[in-house]
């Protein structure tokens, strides 16, 4: 650990807002499952959707019964704030997919729980920023926060959205990647290490997003979840009991490090194989969930992915193994290929869609695609 104020000769790195931290020299698991409780403590009250709940007389409000494993939801934040501490040290790491439900989904919590994570991990409240009007001007701002290498980057209020963006998939899984300068020709390489997190009401992730991400839900279980009794200051609360939430983590990290032969694995997650060593290995030994057990599901969100699920079992329905001719194909099959009926040419695109598997693999018409 380096703690150090200004330019530190020995890093080459400068330093800012670095707090003097006691940790254990060789954690116990016991000091590691008391940090894991302060942690669940200090965010009992965010509604994380599937954890057990109970009522706390002294807030009078209903909050996560710490007394019961951590769930899914739960699981995915811890991993997220654990992410966040040692972000800067990890080659690459997933982000942070921060949800709630559609219709009554404001007021949970989803943009002061990023605060509250990058206060402990960064010392700062990240700059939120929107997606703007179409997917190429979502690119344009993703790329201009990344070149002004913040620690975090915030994407809020993505509501009802299936998020596709080339520039975030290759951020978080290439170094460096490579993104075109706003108003020039030319590409520069990122060699990002910030912290993602995106929120929105509604929100899901094409396929090829969906294993990037952590994914936590938030569901308060009520109409208007804005109108729930909290004391203020949760946030300048957070910030005075910075340092011992952040060696609270940094106690799991290490005692995850001087453990690491003798932990349990969870499922393997390609281009993330540190981070799970060094984040969501210890969680995981420590009664946690695995959050890449989110991953599937995630993926059979993907509007894109469900229509071709679809117009598999309604093709094998309507036309077996045979082959068939666009002109030929049934109308059941059409309404799903073209929706918007742009005719012959168009439907005869889908033979890129790879409908050929449905003559080698009948069985697909009954299971999701990719199994």
């Amino acid at each position: 650990m380096r703690e150090a104020d200004g330019y530190d000769p020995e890093t080459g790195l400068w330093c800012c807002g670095v707090p003097r931290l006691k940790l254990p020299v060789r954690p116990s698991r016991g000091e590691a499952e008391a940090a894991l409780m302060q942690l669940r403590n200090a965010f009992r009250t965010f509604p994380f959707a599937d954890a057990p709940r109970c009522r706390d007389a002294s807030l009078a409000v209903e909050i996560i019964d710490v007394s019961c494993p951590p769930g899914r939801d739960e699981s995915a934040f811890l991993n997220a704030l654990l992410t966040a501490v040692c972000r800067a040290s990890l080659w690459l790491a997933p982000g942070l997919l921060l949800t709630a439900p559609a219709v009554s989904g404001a007021g949970t919590g989803k943009g002061l729980l990023v605060r509250a994570i990058c206060t402990i991990a960064f010392g700062i409240r990240p700059r939120a920023f929107t997606m703007g009007s179409d997917r190429q001007e979502l690119d344009k701002r993703l790329a201009a926060e990344l070149i002004e290498a913040q620690p975090a980057l915030f994407l809020d209020n993505a509501n009802g959205v299936v998020l596709r963006s080339d520039t975030l998939a290759s951020v978080l899984t290439e170094r460096p990647a490579r993104v075109r300068v706003l108003g020039q020709t030319r590409m520069v390489p990122l060699n990002s290490t910030a912290f993602v997190a995106i929120t929105g009401n509604g929100l899901t992730v094409t396929e090829d997003l969906a294993r990037r991400f952590n994914h936590c839900q938030l569901d308060a279980h009520c109409e208007d979840p804005e109108l729930r009794q909290f004391g203020s200051g949760f946030l300048d609360q957070i910030e005075r009991r910075r340092d011992e939430l952040l060696v609270a983590c940094l106690t799991i990290w290490r005692w995850g490090r001087q453990n690491a032969t003798l932990l349990p694995r969870g499922k393997p997650l390609g281009s993330f194989e540190t981070w799970a060593e060094w984040c969501r290995d210890a969680l995981l030994a420590l009664g946690c969930r695995d959050p890449v057990e989110r991953i599937e599901a995630l993926k059979a969100n993907d509007p894109r992915r469900q229509r071709i699920a679809e117009l598999y079992r309604t093709w094998w329905e309507n036309h077996g193994p045979a082959p068939t001719k666009a002109s030929d194909l049934a109308e059941p099959v059409k309404a799903i290929a073209d929706p918007q009926g742009r005719g012959r040419q168009y439907l005869a695109t889908f033979r890129q869609m790879d409908c050929r598997h449905l003559r080698t693999h009948p069985d697909r018409a009954s299971r999701p695609l990719g199994a």
